[in-house]
């Protein structure tokens, strides 16, 4: 009996295939992982022992990088190349199977399985998880291709309904896995079916697994850390493990086969956002937690003129919207005037009574659960004071981002006398850091607006947008002038 394998394929070339993953993965990374599923396939096929072919679409000078017989696919459609394929090599051979190129699952005990199952039906196939199918093998050309729209969810269904019309036996083998979406990377880097999508940040994925990890994947670096981003943020959790209030990270992984980025592995942490109602008492406990943590030898950036820093960061964001086509003058004023106001109060201030700062705290960075509360999201932390976190923490751009919620003055007195018990603060150095807080909030708004208006986020959402345009109205810019910048 002559068996053959057919191995179907897009010749990959920069900026073709892989569509789906362009905004995660570069023409290059997409390219690379391509060549890879490819390689990786074909090794099968060689153990395999059975006869195959190439069948491909595309240049065929992009598959010089591997040295087997090759024949263009013909026909309009998917279905219609699948079947030429099929009939072509159903003439010289008993058995044939054919099999996608980008999947995962595609093993010896696989092909064996088609193979046998051939002997008893007309048919077999290999559903995948996206609802298509990977693997098909027929003994004699039957067309059960025409009249099926491809990469849709009900391919594989629509399939066996063809089948059934037409009388013919079909035998279901194991499920494969298309390589398609961003989560298909993380399932196969992390070998599991348990994947969900827990979170995206502004610069971050977070996927959780295996029902008590998350895996954290950065897109970027407000730190300008570039690939050394994901080790930062790394090095930050173990240093502020002790503090008891962080999640415990498990391990590093700089390099990945799939999702062609570093990330890290961490716990996953049961609760719920901070209630800025209810839940401040937690908060300047879990504050403290952090900043009182004694540190030595620490990979942290230390910042010695914080105010100098943030006057600068916040001037490099506002240039992106000042020089930008959909710059607005009346909002352009406030701000300026915000620039002036910090700057008479001084920037070259040296660091004083330094602690391990998050810099970017609202609710969403506390998972408040009783007594096993915790704060989360420490990709931008810094060696800096306590003030800054506290007054990041506390502004109406930071309390009003994911909320409606404003603090009163009364709010936040009660906030502060709160954690005072843990820890003294320099309530004028609070109220400077007000300002300068607020100055970051508005102008990352303005650099974000100019980003979205040009699609040049790799993450973005309309709540975002829509909080964006809000913050840099004119009513609450003048709110914000009337509580932090009127002398």
């Amino acid at each position: 009996m002559k068996r053959k394998i057919i191995f179907f394929t897009k010749a990959p070339a920069l900026n073709y295939g892989k569509s789906r993953l362009k905004n995660f993965l570069s023409a290059k990374d997409r390219y690379e992982l391509s060549v890879f599923l490819i390689k990786d396939n074909l090794k099968v096929l060689e153990k395999s022992g059975y006869e195959f072919v190439v069948y491909f679409s595309g240049d065929i000078e992009n598959l010089n990088f591997i040295d087997y017989e090759k024949i263009p696919q013909r026909g309009e459609n998917l279905g219609d190349r699948m079947f030429n394929a099929l009939k072509a090599e159903l003439n010289s051979n008993d058995q044939v199977i054919l099999l996608g190129s980008d999947l995962r699952g595609i093993t010896l005990k696989l092909i064996e399985s088609a193979f046998s199952g051939l002997n008893n039906s007309d048919c077999v196939i290999a559903p995948a998880e996206d609802g298509g199918y990977g693997l098909i093998g027929l003994r004699k050309p039957l067309d059960l291709f025409s009249n099926i729209v491809y990469s849709q969810s009900d391919v594989f269904e629509k399939t066996l309904q063809k089948a059934t019309a037409l009388d013919i036996s079909i035998e279901r083998l194991d499920t494969v896995r298309d390589i398609d979406e961003i989560i298909d990377l993380i399932k196969e880097e992390l070998q599991t079916k348990d994947v969900e999508i827990l979170g995206s940040g502004e610069y971050n994925l977070n996927y959780r697994f295996n029902k008590n990890f998350v895996c954290r994947i950065n897109l970027g670096s407000q730190l300008h850390l570039g690939d050394e981003q994901i080790t930062y943020e790394y090095n930050a959790l173990k240093t502020l493990e002790s503090s008891g209030v962080t999640p415990k990270p498990h391990y590093l992984k700089k390099n990945s086969t799939y999702i062609r980025k570093g990330f890290l592995v961490m716990d996953y942490l049961v609760g719920r956002p901070l209630n800025y109602d209810t839940d401040m008492s937690i908060a300047a406990y879990l504050l403290s937690r952090v900043h009182n943590l004694e540190f030595k030898d620490t990979d942290l950036i230390r910042v010695e003129q914080p105010f100098k820093a943030m006057f600068e960061e916040c001037f490099e964001m506002y240039s992106v919207y000042k020089n930008s086509k959909i710059y607005n003058n009346s909002i352009g004023k406030y701000i300026e005037h915000f620039f002036d106001y910090v700057k008479e109060l001084g920037i070259k201030d040296n660091i004083s009574n330094p602690c391990i700062i998050n810099t970017e705290l609202n609710n969403r960075n506390f998972i408040i659960n009783g007594n096993n509360s915790y704060i989360i999201d420490w990709e931008k932390p810094l060696i800096g004071e306590a003030e800054q976190d506290l007054a990041h923490f506390l502004v109406p751009t930071t309390t009003n981002w994911k909320t409606d919620k404003i603090l009163s003055d009364s709010e936040i007195e009660k906030f502060i006398y709160k954690y005072e018990k843990y820890r003294k603060i320099n309530r004028q150095k609070l109220k400077k850091y007000f300002a300068f807080n607020v100055l970051r909030g508005i102008t990352w708004c303005s650099m974000a607006k100019v980003e979205y208006e040009a699609s040049e986020r790799i993450l973005s959402n309309q709540d975002t947008y829509e909080k964006i345009n809000k913050f840099l109205s004119e009513d609450y810019l003048k709110m914000l002038h009337k509580r932090f910048y009127e002398v």
